[in-house]
């Protein structure tokens, strides 16, 4: 066995042939010829599972006749240096050969009468202290059988990785979705068939102590919106400078189905690269985010940075509190926004409140999430969503481009969120 084979798993499939000696009208039996097993003939590893993977190997075994006389074929599965779960091991023969070919395992009849499959596993066991076990195995016939090993193994992980790149007007983006395969569980597999759990199958080579790096699929023309969102609670002031300017942060936003480009399986959680391309015909680097897990039908977000060109300025112009009864009382809040947008094109501005924070902020301690309702000095101009449910609404403002003219002072748009939450205690 070459050098490199001593460090992976040694798992050794050996057929005991059992010979009849026959000696003053005593029968002995003896393990005297030790048959290795043959090569995998097929590798088939699946990686839907973040702790153990599942591995099957096919190989054709010669099989002795069973009989009262020579008994059984007893098979024995040993290994070591590996991290094989010894629980979730099984062999399972499928096929038997005839000539070039393999035909299905059927049920013969046995001279007592009974019906039973030509091969089939008898019996399990597991000698102590030892990283083996030995299947029993009748065999109707003298033949060469087809089985499947499977088992499941640590340290054979993988994970996922993208690479955006979006074009100049930041309409579409070209979207690659990578696996990494990582090879540290004892077992050296070579070609195997690999499948992530989802999509197509690939064949690689998968060496012990190995890392390879595998283009799943690759999207084209992926639809993108680009938004810019504010965030109080979240993000944060801006700078000392602008107390009440919180951070504006851009991301862009894929849809994960059909009309987004997309749709043919769930996005993994991933490192994702983001790119765009300049007016040289490269690449320029946008930033870097982690892709959480997007199932099909929902939005994948894509972080790409603060924007410097929209500051947002929060105020509370009003804030009064109502007894209403007993121990309940209702908070009347107004909060003004104060916009500016030096981009030189149109946007939106995508503001999250949480009055869930802004409850325990101006009222004290509160119990579950806040009722409210909206006052009649709310600004027109918002646009209500309540995607983050019924406490966090999201106020959509759209943004006229800034003048092309430096010498212009840039407008702040002013807006108001007019609420009142109620039946606080």
């Amino acid at each position: 066995m070459k050098q490199q084979m001593k460090r992976v798993i040694k798992k050794t499939l050996i057929i005991i042939l059992a010979i009849i000696m026959t000696s003053q009208s005593i029968i002995i039996f003896g393990r005297i010829k030790l048959a290795t097993l043959p090569e995998r003939k097929r590798v088939e590893i699946q990686l839907d599972n973040g702790r153990y993977t599942l591995v099957e190997e096919e190989r054709v075994v010669p099989l002795l006749k069973s009989s009262s006389r020579t008994g059984n074929n007893m098979i024995d599965f040993s290994w070591s240096n590996t991290y094989i779960d010894k629980k979730s091991i099984q062999f399972r023969p499928i096929a038997i050969r005839r000539g070039g070919r393999f035909r299905p395992i059927k049920k013969v009849t046995l001279p007592n009468g009974k019906r039973v499959e030509q091969v089939n596993v008898i019996n399990v066991a597991y000698p102590p202290g030892e990283n083996s076990l030995v299947w029993e195995v009748f065999s109707a016939q003298p033949c060469a059988v087809k089985v499947r090993v499977s088992y499941l193994i640590r340290n054979l992980t993988r994970s996922f990785s993208y690479r955006a790149v979006a074009n100049k007007a930041e309409t579409f983006l070209t979207l690659r979705n990578y696996i990494k395969v990582r090879n540290y569980s004892g077992e050296d597999f070579g070609l195997a068939g690999v499948w992530a759990g989802f999509g197509e199958k690939f064949n690689k080579i998968i060496g012990h102590q190995e890392s390879i790096k595998i283009l799943l699929h690759k999207f084209n023309r992926v639809p993108i919106t680009k938004t810019y969102t504010f965030n109080w609670y979240s993000y944060g002031r801006l700078n000392a400078d602008k107390p009440l300017a919180s951070k504006v942060l851009m991301h862009y936003v894929l849809n994960n189905n059909k009309n987004g480009g997309l749709g043919l399986f769930p996005l993994q959680p991933g490192k994702a690269r983001i790119f765009i391309l300049d007016s040289r015909g490269g690449e320029a680097f946008l930033g870097e985010d982690w892709a959480g897990l997007t199932p099909i039908d929902d939005k994948m977000k894509l972080y790409l940075g603060e924007s410097r060109d929209i500051i947002c300025t929060r105020k509370i112009i009003l804030n009064k509190r109502y007894h209403k009864q007993g121990n309940l009382y209702n908070q009347e809040i107004i909060i003004q926004y104060e916009i500016e947008n030096f981009k030189n094109k149109a946007c939106k501005l995508q503001i999250v409140e949480q009055l869930n924070r802004a409850a325990r902020q101006y009222f004290g301690r509160t119990r579950g999430d806040v009722e409210w309702r909206m006052g009649r000095k709310t600004s027109r101009q918002i646009k209500f969503n309540y995607n983050f449910g019924g406490s966090r609404p999201v106020l959509t403002v759209n943004l006229s481009a800034s003048s092309k003219n430096k010498k212009s002072k840039v407008v702040k748009k002013i807006v108001r969120f007019h609420f009142t939450l109620i039946n606080l205690w």
